[in-house]
């Protein structure tokens, strides 16, 4: 079982970087769409469709489904606020005006954001996560999960930064990557305390992927947000980023253990 949800893993970080290599002159709203990736790749690997549907729907657990998506919000906040704070007091930032440029094309709506982030956490959260977890221990199951999401954001981060040329580019792959892995702790933990259904893991992708470019500005089109700085250095999925997720994912692997 557990081969099965590490050959998942590989293939769909495999196949997002070749379709990131043909679509290499594409926009990165088009790009985005690996986003749905894990989602149709798990169906290639689940035995039990019928119950697969139901734990990714939740419904055997409504109470705590419920409980843990209205959470997904206000963490999510607390998360990108942390980095800010972390932005103002060492410096690294700026504070300027709000910018809606800042916000990715394809999260514009609340619907098309909330369905992106749903599409990652169904393949990631829904189906490898609960097959790690059934083999490893917390803190090796959500490191392997990490390592694989991570790499799955690193061929388009590499084209982005190739065709932007923001300073330090390699260093910038490097930290969003890890900054990735380690996000992968907080994910998983509400996933894991929502029963494996998508609902809360997805909102707090969602508001994660709406907030983050607002206010820290996006560190794949390299456009500031409320606060100006490096993207590779302010943002939330850059140093601070890490800085921030790092004691996180302590916590949830204390919590787990």
């Amino acid at each position: 079982m557990a081969a099965s949800c590490l050959l998942f893993g590989v293939v769909t970080d495999i196949i997002t970087a070749i379709w990131v290599y043909i679509g290499r002159n594409l926009p990165f709203h088009i790009l985005a769409y690996a986003m749905f990736f894990p989602t149709l790749l798990s169906l290639c690997f689940v035995t039990d469709y019928v119950e697969y549907f139901w734990k990714i729907v939740g419904t055997d657990q409504l109470t705590s489904t419920l409980y843990y998506t209205v959470l997904a919000i206000p963490l999510s906040v607390l998360l990108v606020l942390l980095c800010v704070g972390i932005d103002l007091l060492l410096g690294w930032g700026t504070r300027t005006s709000f910018k809606e440029d800042s916000l990715h094309q394809h999260n514009r709506t609340y619907l098309s954001g909330f369905l992106r982030a749903s599409g990652e956490e169904v393949g990631w959260r829904c189906f490898m996560l609960p097959c790690l977890m059934s083999q490893y221990s917390p803190i090796v199951a959500l490191t392997i999960s990490g390592i694989i999401w991570g790499f799955f954001h690193v061929p388009v981060l590499i084209l982005l930064t190739n065709r932007l040329r923001p300073p330090k580019p390699y260093i910038t792959v490097l930290v969003q990557c890890v900054a990735c892995v380690l996000a992968a702790f907080p994910h998983s933990w509400i996933a894991i305390k929502s029963g494996y259904s998508f609902w809360a893991s997805a909102m707090l992708h969602a508001a994660w992927n709406r907030l983050n470019p607002l206010l820290l500005g996006s560190i794949y089109t390299q456009t500031p947000g409320y606060i100006e700085g490096e993207q590779w250095l302010i943002n939330g999925e850059g140093l601070a980023g890490c800085l921030v997720m790092l004691p996180v994912a302590g916590l949830v692997v204390w919590d787990l253990s």
